[in-house]
């Protein structure tokens, strides 16, 4: 029995993974699920995360895709309604935010399925930690204008990363809430010791490299998506020298420059604990791989 079940665990995972993109191929091509010694409890969620990168001033990117997409879904963490100043914030700092659902636009999908414009990944964790997204390669020197209220502020960094860490937690009904805060990272390394937490929830001591970090939690967001819906992240393209900007195009000598979309999907799927493998998997792990055997055929 406990064979069987470790099975069944497997089969879901890998069937999440390569369900990603709508493509039932896409699995044999890039095998994602997690290893079964992954996170384990009731609240555990996966992110599959992929990255498109198209030329600059690409007009798929720029335009026609977001005729498709949600833009009205910025929230400010616990308040219910669509906050459109925190909207107009992220705009003038050059993010581009929205949600789609799960028809995808016919050139998403192939883009999302090619393997020269995409690169995935898979990430396992607890409702409640967060992960963080690295936007780009290292900047050697990073400059942008700040928005803030009704200012304007010119900033200058030297070896310089973009990333946007992101917290899922649980909304009930099968919904997932995503929390996004942008977040730079700057300068030379230093060592330090810093309380960590384990996949498991435990915290402990541990001697980190750690840069200088810019946290730019007045700009962050939540999304909250129901199963099969997608989160898309970009950059709203004017002078090149908005933090969004910095974080989804790609700059570097001799290389034309890139441009970046986020898309991220989310799943809840409670995982038993190894007490529990002789009995019956839990009701979400049973419906996910009875949609993969249906999706299959």
């Amino acid at each position: 029995m406990r064979r069987w079940l470790a099975v069944l665990i497997a089969l879901a995972a890998g069937a999440l993974g390569g369900c990603f993109f709508g493509n039932k191929d896409r699995a044999a091509v890039r095998p994602s699920g997690p290893p079964l010694a992954g996170v384990v409890g009731e609240d555990v969620v996966y992110l599959d995360v992929a990255v498109l990168e198209r030329p600059y001033g690409d007009a798929f990117l720029n335009h026609e895709f977001w005729k498709e997409a949600d833009e009205e879904v910025v929230h400010i963490e616990n308040e219910p309604t669509v906050s459109l100043e925190r909207k107009t914030a992220l705009e003038k700092n050059g993010f581009r935010v929205g949600q789609i659902g799960n028809l995808l636009p016919s050139k998403l999908h192939d883009l999302l399925t090619s393997e020269r414009s995409c690169q995935t990944r898979r990430i396992q964790l607890h409702a409640g930690h967060a992960t963080f997204l690295p936007c780009g390669p290292p900047w050697p020197q990073c400059h942008y204008r700040l928005f803030r209220d009704d200012r304007v502020t010119a900033l200058t960094f030297d070896k310089a990363q973009c990333e946007l860490e992101v917290v899922p937690s649980l909304a009930g009904e099968g919904r997932i809430c995503l929390r996004f805060t942008p977040r730079l990272k700057h300068g030379e390394m230093e060592a330090a010791f810093v309380p960590t937490r384990d996949a498991n929830g435990v915290f402990r001591w541990d001697r980190q490299e750690q840069q200088a970090e810019e946290v730019y939690s007045w700009l962050g967001w939540t999304l909250t998506l129901v199963p099969n819906e997608y989160a898309v992240l970009g950059a709203l393209v004017e002078n090149g020298d908005t933090l969004g900007e910095q974080f989804f195009l790609t700059r570097e000598e001799d290389h034309p420059i890139l441009q970046r979309l986020l898309v991220l999907r989310a799943t809840h799927v409670p995982t038993p604990v190894r007490e529990d493998l002789g009995r019956c998997p839990p009701i979400a792990l049973r419906a996910n791989l009875m949609t993969a055997r249906g999706y299959g055929k």
